[in-house]
């Protein structure tokens, strides 16, 4: 009898020092997202110094307080190359459960890592048939399985078996085709079902853009001849109802239907750096730096109606690139910004607030400006030096808005070419803790 009262004892001692660990854990984690301390607005904040991080240890931006951690070392990875980061910031590298990230090295070799160790698990070989860069795009549900593009093929890819499987053969459709293509910039519906692709021959000629559907497997929207420019990129939007144009150099940016029956321009000077968004009422809209008012701006894509959100700085520092990065869209109505320049200044100019840092910016009138991190990464020590193309951060947000990842040199200028990869995690519900607009 006594021995089982003990058990009994035991059990009931046991559960409650789990339910209080548990009560604990989940307290500590819901404490941290409520006091971490958001810096909003535009103050401007000198960079502090940090020494080249280790590989895989986290640390504490001690201006903006998010946790960087940095993911790659060629020491110990032995990626091929100079550098690797993410693709593109617009383009999600994190798998659907947050588990796997996939990187271009900065010489055209892929790469998948481990999210939770960091270490590199594999070369991605099943690229190296592709004639164009394959553009990989996580599934949205399986976490093993991404698409990419090789020559005219649609295909998926799973990580675990490195079995590729064809989607869709677009030869079918073009005989003459050799190539389809977003350009890099461009991504499918977030659903993966709608997809819009430029049609090129063996010389890069363009023989068509075409919307694909990926569940009914055919072709519902393509267009051939009267675009008003050479093109740059194609897009669809988050809900698949519209294609994006990007030209070379037509100064705006022309909006389709899916089967391009209709089509409206966004406003001059839309046609820049940019990224699809959602609102924060769930409707599809383009974010970019137009050139024409030097303002970060919106456009509706039903509409074409602009909203001016943030003016650029450009009369402090002329030397400000801006990217853009709208994939979060499972925290609608906000958008990630990148920015990026050389160590020193332009002639008698000064750095700005801006300057080399992320920060989120709200998608409405009179925004908020949540500050994330600095990058330390620069294009060249003098602004008159020979650029780092790799070292413009690309920073791209996940699509739970929990995690952003970015290249950076870390001021390190020996090499044109040389990036690492680094993750910020940002803290637990941030969207319903952030501070409210003064």
């Amino acid at each position: 009898m006594s021995g089982r009262v003990g058990m009994k004892k035991n059990k009931a001692v046991c559960s409650i020092v789990f339910f209080i660990f548990i009560f604990t854990a989940f307290s500590n984690s819901k404490a941290y997202a409520e006091i971490f301390d958001f810096v909003m607005g535009k103050d401007k904040f000198s960079v502090p110094k940090v020494s080249l991080p280790k590989k895989g240890k986290a640390f504490t931006d001690k201006n903006f307080h998010t946790t960087i951690v940095r993911i790659t070392n060629k020491k110990t990875d032995r990626y091929s190359g100079p550098g690797i980061e993410n693709e593109y910031a617009r383009s999600n590298p994190e798998n659907s459960d947050g588990t796997l990230l996939v990187l271009r090295g900065n010489g055209g070799t892929w790469y998948l890592y481990d999210l939770t160790t960091y270490k590199k698990i594999k070369k991605i070989n099943a690229f190296n048939d592709g004639g164009s860069e394959p553009e990989p795009r996580w599934d949205p549900v399986e976490p093993n399985i991404f698409y990419y593009l090789s020559n005219m093929e649609l295909r998926s890819y799973n990580t675990e078996t490195d079995a590729s499987t064809l989607i869709h053969d677009f030869k079918n459709e073009f005989p003459s085709g050799a190539f389809i293509t977003t350009k890099t910039e461009g991504d499918s519906s977030s659903d993966r079902r709608y997809w819009c692709f430029m049609v090129q021959d063996e010389s890069y000629n363009l023989l068509s853009v075409i919307v694909y559907d990926r569940t009914e497997d055919n072709i519902v929207g393509q267009k051939s001849s009267g675009f008003d420019d050479g093109i740059d990129w194609v897009s669809m939007d988050m809900s698949g109802e519209h294609c994006l144009i990007g030209y070379d150099y037509v100064s705006y940016i022309h909006v389709f239907s899916r089967d391009f029956s209709s089509s409206i321009n966004l406003p001059d000077g839309s046609n820049a750096h940019g990224d699809l968004a959602l609102n924060a009422e769930g409707k599809d809209v383009f974010v970019y730096q137009n050139t024409s008012t030097d303002y970060i701006s919106m456009a509706d894509l039903d509409t074409g109606t602009e909203v001016q959100l943030l003016a650029i700085p450009f009369n402090i520092n002329p030397d400000i690139g801006v990217h853009f990065s709208g994939n979060c869209n499972k925290t609608p109505g906000w958008v990630l910004v990148s920015t990026y320049g050389c160590k020193n200044t332009p002639h008698k100019k000064k750095h700005s607030w801006m300057d080399t840092q992320l920060f989120m910016v709200e998608l409405k009138e009179s925004p908020r400006i949540w500050r994330i991190a600095h990058t330390y990464s620069y294009l060249s020590k003098k602004f008159n030096g020979k650029k780092n193309y790799f070292a413009e951060a690309f920073a791209a947000i996940n699509t739970n808005g929990t995690k952003i990842y970015f290249g950076s040199n870390w001021e390190i200028f020996t090499s044109r070419y040389y990036t690492d990869a680094y993750q910020v995690t940002l803290p637990e519900n941030w969207l319903g803790n952030m501070p409210l607009a003064e």
